[in-house]
């Protein structure tokens, strides 16, 4: 009976603390994506033009990136706790910097704050989720994280919008501020668990622990983990790059709609990604195969945006078309599964670090390049006077839609068990 009691209560308690650190990645993508609509504000705040933001939002994946693969050696090694802890305090630290810029360059230091600290959050939760969960559930766990995060998404969009709408966006930023310290001290407080069984354990892993340059060569030796990796990066351009920055904006012009109800759309991407994580985890678990759904994804993502691009539709259709397009990317939490289950044990933390790395390096690449896009055909235009200087750069998110496709059909193989 105390054995059914401990078990139960370990369960729990499993759960528990992934609540908790999940929270951190809720808090870290609505810091991510916030500047989407604050965009016209940022734009006349800071005296920039659309390459500007793309430049000053797309900083943030640049540490973001920067900080992955040290990330997994650091969760590799040491306590999860003081990690996420001081992550989140870091977080938080750039998110309040930002508030009290007055230029594009204390703003551009600002978001490389925030992007070191946020570097750690989806990492973390997939640590955690492999320290205290069984490895069968990892999949469908995977989904529910990436499910969370969307949701923290959603959450730095439609009610961050309202509120920038009362409060202005330095005020919204001062929130958000308070919010992250109140979660790294209840992330000290309960994130507490033993990973190692005892002295002799401890003694085993740190003589077996890879050393930074021997766990990279273990995972960049590995073709596979470049391809889903390439898929990974691919298939999360269209979050990153529209639902994250130029989407608001983008309908905003195309359809001539109110800052607070482009927000509401926008944000039907991310409730396609938030319910199709876990589900296609799921289904590729039932399945007993991984690389299937990738394909189905990216195919369902192409056709989808693509009549975005091409068709003036009715609100209720966009957002359905909208919708499709984020749950599309569901695929993307799928590739952390195929990349742990293509490397080692005993470099597991950085092999999802390195996937990761690969991910955000997409907001990297893709904002910017947006931005210049659309800059380039305004021809003197403001942001959103003339819908058709947006075509030539979203025409950036089809392309990585069907590439991804491409590589999941052409390269990427069922890992081997």
């Amino acid at each position: 009976m105390n054995s059914i009691l401990e078990h139960q209560f370990s369960n729990w308690k499993a759960i528990l603390l992934y609540s908790v650190v999940s929270f951190f990645l809720f808090f870290e993508m609505a810091v991510q994506v916030s500047p989407s609509v604050m965009a016209t504000q940022l734009i006349h705040d800071f005296n920039i033009g659309a390459f500007g933001l793309g430049i000053m939002s797309s900083v943030y994946f640049y540490s973001y990136t920067a900080m992955q693969i040290p990330s997994g050696i650091l969760f590799d090694k040491y306590n999860p706790r003081v990690i996420i802890t001081l992550s989140i305090l870091v977080c938080a630290l750039g998110t309040l910097l930002f508030s009290l810029s007055k230029n594009i360059y204390l703003g551009s230091i600002a978001r490389l704050l925030m992007g070191s600290g946020s570097a750690f959050a989806f990492v973390a939760v997939l640590v955690v989720t492999a320290d205290l969960f069984k490895a069968k559930y990892f999949a469908t766990m995977t989904g529910i994280t990436q499910m969370l995060a969307a949701f923290g998404a959603m959450a730095g969009q439609m009610p961050i919008s309202i509120l920038v709408s009362y409060l202005g966006w330095r005020h919204t930023l001062w929130i958000l501020t308070a919010l992250g310290i109140l979660l790294s001290i209840i992330v000290w407080s309960l994130l507490k668990y033993e990973r190692d069984r005892g002295p002799l354990h401890l003694q085993k892993i740190q003589k077996e622990m890879p050393t930074l340059l021997q766990s990279l060569k273990k995972i960049i030796s590995n073709s596979q983990t470049w391809y889903i990796a390439l898929y990974a990066c691919l298939l999360w351009a269209p979050i990153s790059s529209f639902a994250s920055l130029w989407g608001v904006p983008f309908l905003i012009s195309t359809d001539h709609l109110g800052a607070t109800t482009a927000a509401f759309l926008c944000s039907f991407m991310w409730l396609g990604l938030a319910l199709a994580s876990p589900l296609l985890g799921m289904l590729s678990t039932a399945m007993n195969n991984r690389v299937c759904p990738l394909a189905i994804s990216a195919l369902i993502g192409a056709l989808s945006f693509g009549i975005i691009l091409e068709y003036h539709l009715s609100l209720i259709m966009l957002g359905i078309l909208l919708f499709f397009a984020g749950a599309a990317c569901a695929g993307q939490a799928l590739s952390f599964t195929l990349v742990k289950e293509n490397n080692l044990i005993s470099v597991k933390a950085s092999a999802i670090a390195f996937n990761n790395m690969a991910v955000v390096i997409s907001g990297a690449v893709f904002q910017p390049l947006i931005g210049k896009l659309i800059e380039s055909n305004q021809a003197g235009s403001t942001l959103t006077d003339n819908p058709h200087h947006f075509k030539q750069g979203l025409f950036l998110v089809l392309a990585a839609y069907i590439i991804a496709f491409i590589v999941a059909i052409g390269f990427i193989k069922e890992p081997k068990h």
